[in-house]
């Protein structure tokens, strides 16, 4: 029996698209277990790859308000890179009505800067890149869940999403603060409404907030009812600009689909609680 090379070619991505890709750094739960693998489209393990009434455990992260953090994966499977989103909730646990407000924006080259297709083979491969972010000094001390998400720029129209355990610590802070910030932008699954990704896109961002990275790539935006409009001042100054570097103001705006009148759980409904 012969394949043509385009069919190999296809076979060989799929071979080593299974592995996707894992949150390493902050040490994400422990349970709910990560997989390796997108949310399923319905959204029945939305958010956090969590099925619905799962226990959150793990240990925290301390993060003081103003500090610098990292943010890196385990995996090769990086579909071309993406774009990512970093944000956070007080909900103790996360539940599909939590409000997941954005911190860090990433646009193209996430997880994974300048690779065009895969970064390897090896699931268990420590990727080469990290991403660095601020904790905002005017949000409020307390437990939180900080989430990593990622739309793939190659491949099926996936919605990842990774959480990790953090203590926000420091002094001051408000609850207006923390509500002024983006909602986190969902897509390609149910709770994102009719949001959807076009392949081959490096998403950017309806409103990403102020503090964003943006690796050049071939941004655009997604389409449907994403929620947010035009990102209020514009974004970051450049390819390669680094956490921090972006100039608009952050707004607070629906979570992706959350507009739509649709029977899917919405992202913004819950208001956050300070639990400690």
């Amino acid at each position: 029996m012969f394949f043509d090379k385009s069919f190999i070619a296809a076979c060989g991505l799929a071979a080593v698209a299974h592995g996707h890709m894992l949150l390493r750094v902050p040490a994400p739960y422990t349970s709910p277990q990560l997989q390796s693998g997108p949310l399923d489209p319905s959204g029945s393990n939305f958010p956090c790859q969590a099925q619905a009434g799962a226990a959150f455990e793990g240990t925290p992260t301390e993060m003081a308000k103003g500090s610098k953090q990292k943010m890196g994966f385990t995996g090769s499977a990086v579909h071309g890179g993406g774009s990512c989103q970093i944000s956070l909730t007080y909900d103790n646990p996360p539940t599909a009505q939590s409000a997941f407000k954005v911190i860090h924006s990433i646009q193209g080259g996430c997880p994974a800067r300048g690779v065009a297709g895969n970064a390897g083979n090896d699931p268990n491969a420590q990727a080469k890149d990290e991403y660095e972010f601020t904790i905002p000094e005017d949000i409020p001390a307390g437990n939180a869940t900080l989430a990593w998400s990622w739309l793939n720029k190659i491949g099926n129209r996936e919605f990842y999403m990774n959480c990790a355990p953090v203590a926000i610590t420091g002094d001051g802070g408000s609850e207006e603060a923390l509500n002024a910030l983006p909602d986190m932008l969902v897509a390609n699954i149910a709770p994102g409404g009719d949001c959807k990704t076009t392949e081959g896109v490096d998403i950017e961002f309806p409103n990403p907030g102020k503090s964003v990275e943006n690796n050049g790539g071939n941004l655009g935006k997604p389409v449907g009812n994403c929620g947010g409009g035009a990102a209020a001042g514009g974004a970051g100054s450049g390819a390669g600009s680094g956490a921090g570097s972006g100039s608009g103001a952050a707004a607070s705006t629906p979570a992706a689909g959350a507009a739509a009148a649709t029977s899917a759980p919405v992202v913004r409904g819950r208001r956050a609680s300070w639990q400690s």
